[in-house]
């Protein structure tokens, strides 16, 4: 049976507890309505049929309930249309999002939402990973990415660019979104790795540094 998005996105978030009248239920109907606005111009997503749809919504505000209060700095690797970022923005307010993403129309796209959306955590960075790495080198907290494969270059700079406590959050489905999955188990050890519950073969595993041993 087809649903309408509005109404589907008003069942998905009572699924998860999110009141319809709350401040965070206001923002994510903002959201849809402008993912719907502005996918008619620039393609963001191959649909907006909410069949379509819900996953990217339920997968950012699934991964949210993984946040660790600690958590102030993330980097969303590759965008995009704003999943899992913009959700993950919305229910955790207190941690700074930086967007990174190298299209200048979904960057722009970004931008827009959370100027609308009232979200001054976030950031958006239109530019290439290497290119950002190279000139900003911060350390940042948590490191997500979906949609893409890191190359060996890339995971080896975040590992430089984060610290003991840092999370590495990739977003994957039968194989690990790594171009050389060696890698992972070379650089990064398992946190947790957990499966989606609204599609199959999909998961969010989480790493962190190996200790420097001394």
């Amino acid at each position: 049976m087809r649903v309408e998005p509005a109404e589907g996105l008003k069942l998905l978030l009572g699924e998860f507890g999110i009141s319809p009248g709350s401040e965070s239920a206001l923002k994510f109907r903002a959201f849809l309505a402008l993912l719907q606005k502005w996918n008619a111009r620039i393609n963001l997503t191959a649909s907006t049929e909410w069949n379509y749809l819900r996953p990217f919504f339920g997968e950012g505000i699934w991964a949210a309930g993984f946040y660790p209060d600690w958590l102030e700095r993330h980097l969303d690797i590759g965008s995009g249309a704003g999943f899992p970022g913009i959700p993950l923005a919305i229910l955790a307010p207190h941690t700074k999002l930086e967007m990174v993403e190298s299209r200048a129309k979904r960057a722009f796209f970004l931008e827009n939402v959370a100027a609308e959306l009232g979200l001054g955590g976030i950031l958006v960075h239109h530019a290439r990973l290497q290119v950002l790495l190279e000139k900003n080198r911060s350390i940042w907290d948590c490191f997500s990415w979906k949609g893409l494969k890191l190359s060996s270059c890339d995971l080896k700079q975040l590992c430089i660019q984060a610290n003991s406590q840092s999370l590495f959050w990739m977003f994957h489905g039968k194989d690990w979104a790594i171009q050389n999955p060696a890698d992972v188990k070379r650089l990064l050890e398992v946190v947790s790795s957990d499966k989606f519950p609204g599609r199959k073969d999909w998961k969010l595993s989480i790493f962190k540094k190996f200790p420097v041993q001394s």
